[in-house]
């Protein structure tokens, strides 16, 4: 493969990991298994499951990838060499997941972040059918205004690539139209985990601005993942109705999480079918190994796909090492 070639590589990837072959394999795991991922919990056994697991589907993908365009990993190594002599430059953000894989801090964080967000979603969803603005059922705060304090979803769907908002555009009516009658009280109730929601997100959002960038201070990271308010502003809430009725609410609201977890799954399996099916033709190995994936099927994982994660990170690193140079 000569210099010029290897341009076409990186154009490949990045089309790959912003089309729906990964996209719905990949978004479905993180919604999936977020779900025990709680910002008051740093420790978990189950969480270093899951981060093999995902690191499995990462290669998994990657690998039926590169099969598909026709390279092996050393090929791929020798591109991502070539490619940063030639500055061929990367959107990091679009390699979250693949980061993510590599660094089991950064997972957590991630899981924890989607966790919340799939919360503040329902929410969102559940407001739009009772007819609720955004701030109806905010209680008022006797401090002041705090601008910083609430992020309302548009906060979270712009972080969505175009295709996730497509899949949250489809559910939404699927959603609205399964979600149970709901008593305007008990809406009221449910509302009030909202600011808590929104309080634990931003701070998930600032934490991750602060920790990526430093990962020589491995312990401020870690320390801040347990943000207070997702376990003292319940508490206060208390004060208004028992522990019973606030356990009801929660669980009622990880219930509507849960279906809207589902249900996103379902429209991704069907965007995989459609928007896939002629990508599918090029990329045969990658389309079976996504619907393998999306049908809970197992992955089998060759010590060579390993190598190609651990390749595309090195180049990740030295293109953000350059960047900070500059």
């Amino acid at each position: 493969m000569s210099v010029e070639d290897n341009s076409w590589v990186f154009d490949s990837l990045v089309a790959f990991l912003n089309g729906p072959i990964w996209n719905a394999p990949l978004q479905s795991f993180i919604e999936e298994k977020s779900l025990i991922f709680e910002p008051s919990v740093t420790e978990n056994e189950e969480y270093k499951k899951i981060f093999d697991e995902f690191k499995n589907l990462v290669d998994f993908m990657l690998g039926n990838f590169m099969e598909d365009i026709g390279i092996n990993p050393e090929q791929f190594q020798h591109a991502c060499a070539e490619g940063k002599r030639y500055h061929v430059s990367f959107d990091n953000s679009i390699f979250e997941q693949i980061w993510a894989a590599n660094d089991f801090q950064m997972f957590v964080r991630m899981m924890t972040q989607r966790n919340v967000e799939l919360q503040l979603q329902a929410l969102e969803l559940i407001e739009k059918k009772y007819g609720i603005t955004p701030q109806s059922f905010i209680p008022k705060r006797n401090d002041g205004p705090e601008s910083g304090v609430t992020i309302n979803i548009p906060v979270v769907v712009e972080r969505e690539s175009k295709l996730e908002k497509e899949i949250l555009d489809e559910v939404a009516k699927r959603f609205v139209e399964e979600e149970p009658s709901t008593s305007t009280a008990e809406i009221k109730e449910l509302m009030e985990q909202k600011p808590i929601l929104e309080q634990t997100l931003k701070e998930s959002i600032e934490q991750k601005q602060i920790a990526e960038p430093e990962t020589n201070k491995p312990d401020k990271p870690k320390e801040n993942l347990r943000p207070e308010t997702k376990i003292k502003k319940p508490e206060m809430s208390q004060n208004l109705v028992d522990s019973l009725e606030f356990k009801k609410r929660q669980e009622y609201l990880r219930a509507q999480r849960d279906k809207l977890v589902a249900l996103k799954k379902q429209a991704r399996q069907k965007q995989l079918t459609t928007e896939a099916g002629p990508k599918s033709k090029n990329r045969p190995k990658s389309a079976r190994a996504a619907e393998a994936v999306l049908t809970g099927e197992k992955s089998n994982i060759e010590a060579s796909q390993l190598q190609i994660r651990k390749t595309l990170v090195e180049r990740l690193k030295a293109e953000v090492v350059d960047k900070d140079l500059k």
